[in-house]
C-alpha cells in the first residue's frame, strides 16, 4: 500500500509482482469485470434478489482471491528486504497486520 490513502510510509520499493500472483490476479480481476456488468444488468432489470445475491458472493470470492494473491506475492517480493532492514523492518511488519486487520472488516 506504498503511497496509498490509508497507509504506513515506508521507503519506496520496486512493486513487481510474482508472475504467478500476477496472472491469477488479471484472471479474477477480468471474471470481476464480468461479473460487474451482470450483476449491473440483473439489479437494473430487478431480477430475482436470490441471483443478484450469489452474483455478489461469486463477486467477493474473486476479490479475496485477488487480495491473496497480492499478498502472497508482497511477502515473497518485499518481506525478505524489509525484514532485513532494521529501519525498515517494524514500519513492514506494521504495514502488514494493517493491510490484514483491514480484509477482516
Amino acid at each position: 500500500m506504498e503511497g496509498g490513502r490509508g497507509s504506513i510510509p515506508l521507503p519506496p520499493t520496486p512493486s513487481i509482482m510474482r508472475d504467478d500472483a500476477k496472472k491469477k490476479t488479471l484472471n479474477a480481476i477480468s471474471r470481476l469485470e464480468g461479473l460487474t456488468a451482470k450483476l449491473r444488468k440483473e439489479v437494473e432489470e430487478d431480477a430475482y434478489c436470490a441471483d443478484i445475491l450469489e452474483l455478489a458472493l461469486a463477486m467477493q470470492g474473486h476479490i479475496k482471491h485477488v487480495q491473496s494473491a497480492v499478498l502472497e506475492s508482497h511477502l515473497h517480493t518485499c518481506a525478505a528486504k524489509k525484514l532485513a532492514s532494521p529501519s525498515d523492518k517494524e514500519a513492514f511488519i506494521n504495514e502488514v497486520l494493517h493491510v490484514v486487520g483491514l480484509s477482516r472488516r
